[in-house]
Parts: C-alpha cells; structure tokens; sequence
C-alpha cells in the first residue's frame, strides 16, 4: 500500500515536472519571440542609410535631445545631433486608437507637407499613448493642430496627437503605453473628427506607416 502511494506520488512529481518545463519553455520562447519584430529599422528620406538594425542601444532619449521645453512642437534643427545608427525599440507599443481607417496619408501635398497620418475617430474616442513615456507639450494651435499633445519616448521617439476634443494630460508627466492623454475631436485645421498622429526621431517625421499598421493594429513587419 505505501508503495503504491509513493509509486502514485513520484509519477505525480514526474508529470508536474514536465508539465513546469514545457511552461517554462513556452514562456522563454513567447518572450524571444517578438524581439526581431519588435527591433524596427525606418527608412525614410531624411534617415536613409542613417538607421541600421542592432543591439538595443544604450542611448537614451535623454542622451539624444539637447534640450527640454513646453513650448515647441519641434527641436532645434541645428543643435540635434542625429547618430549614424540607431535602433528604434517598438517593444511594448500599444495603438493610439482602435479605429482602423486612415483618411490621409503621409507625405507631400499641395502646397505643404503632410508629416504624419490622419486615422478617422469620432469625438470622444479614447486616445492613448503609443509607448511609456513622458508628455512634454499639451497645448493649442487654432490654425493648425488644434489641441494636441507631444510625448517624448524612451526608444528616441516622439510621437504627437492632434485635433483632440480634450487633453486628459499634463505637461511633464509620465505616462504609460495605453495610458489615455485624450479624447478624438476635430479641433484645428480639420474639416471632420480624426487624430492627426506623427512619429518623430530627432525631429525628423518619419511616416507613422512604416511603424503601425492600423489595419492589423499591429507594429509592421
């Protein structure tokens, strides 16, 4: 009797200890997994042959802007210094919004340039953040973004929301991917509710697409 009862025991120990490698397995492979998706080299005309894939960078956002304020949407050009590589980090990104269908999208128009992309929302959708980061400007531009929001990423990016109906943020502080910074609208230069959502990397716009595919609401491949 008291074999048996160890012989059931011991094959219980057995199985148990299968089952916690295969789980540890599968949990090392789900967290290897997205690291060459998630390691994004961008191509734009300004970046070309700037932005190779490597290791994570030690570089910081710190590091790489010369220079905090709530004012300007955009860095002083001749103070940056844009590094000959750099890899842009995308893990941990979360979509600005859940709508899917883009109305314009990025590059040269008539008289000007269309430096991101413009996702239809209604009023009072949520807008999140993309990535952890912290907001440096939340303010209003009546002929232009209308009330918008910029945060300064960790990975060297900066992204900006415009057109919002309001902003759930203040200037300097932190915030998380996902973490909502404010509601769609259509305030500003708009002629109906969308956000006008840009990617910047030292000031430079890269095309929002390269990025975030809102379709799949995935980053691209």
């Amino acid at each position: 009797m008291k074999f048996n009862q160890f012989g059931k025991f011991g094959i219980l120990i057995a199985i148990f200890s299968v089952l916690s490698i295969k789980s540890f397995s599968q949990d090392l492979i789900a967290k290897l997994a997205p690291v060459d998706k998630t390691l994004k080299k961008v191509d734009s005309l300004a970046l070309l042959n700037l932005m190779k894939i490597e290791p994570l960078a030690n570089t910081y956002a710190s590091d790489l802007y010369p220079d905090w304020n709530n004012v300007h949407v955009h860095s002083s050009g001749d103070k940056l210094n844009i590094p000959d590589t750099y890899s842009i980090d995308l893990t941990g990104f979360c979509m600005p919004t859940k709508q899917t269908k883009i109305t314009s999208s990025f590059g040269p128009r008539r008289r000007r340039m269309h430096n991101g992309i413009d996702i239809k929302v209604y009023v009072g959708d949520t807008i999140v953040s993309a990535f952890d980061g912290k907001v440096r400007v939340v303010q209003t531009e009546r002929r232009g973004y209308g009330k918008y929001v910029v945060i300064r990423h960790n990975n060297g990016l900066e992204t900006i929301y415009g057109h919002l109906s309001e902003q759930l943020v203040k200037e300097n502080q932190e915030v998380k991917a996902g973490e909502i910074i404010g509601l769609g609208g259509n305030t500003g230069r708009s002629t109906g509710s969308h956000l006008h959502f840009e990617t910047r990397f030292l000031d430079i716009a890269i095309n929002p697409a390269d990025l975030f595919d809102f379709p799949k609401q995935d980053i691209t491949t």
